[in-house]
């Protein structure tokens, strides 16, 4: 069932339990927000979010795992470390320590799947 902190939009990502490495950027913003209690609501076109960083400021779009003003201090405050796997898979790995590992496309989207694994397990839903 959504999260009562998200007032509408597309369910569909959160009725079932799905594995971390498979979300997309919109599920991954998601559930980052989830791990991180900050309420959201549906931008207009319904597939993405937006929050607001303070109660006097205007809303904005939510896209931690696109956005590295917003991806950038979970990965600092979470000691997120990041490395390019050029021998392997071509693909950004993201490690938190002892023991949790995940590759993405960018580094913020392999960061953003070990923030979440990291707070809410590799399994969401």
């Amino acid at each position: 069932m959504p999260d009562s902190r998200i007032e509408s939009g597309n369910a569909s990502f959160y009725a079932k339990p799905m594995n971390v490495n498979k979300l997309t950027h919109e599920q991954l913003d998601y559930w980052v927000a989830r791990a991180k209690n900050i309420a959201l609501s549906p931008q207009p076109d319904g597939n993405s979010y937006q929050y607001s960083p303070h109660p006097d400021m205007a809303a904005r779009r939510w896209a931690p795992s696109r956005y590295w003003s917003q991806g950038g201090p979970i990965i600092e405050e979470t000691h997120i470390d990041l490395i390019w796997d050029w021998e392997t898979s071509s693909e950004w790995s993201a490690s938190i320590e002892p023991d949790i590992n995940t590759q993405g496309k960018t580094a913020l989207e392999a960061a953003m799947k070990a923030f979440i694994i990291s707070q809410l397990g590799e399994e969401v839903g």
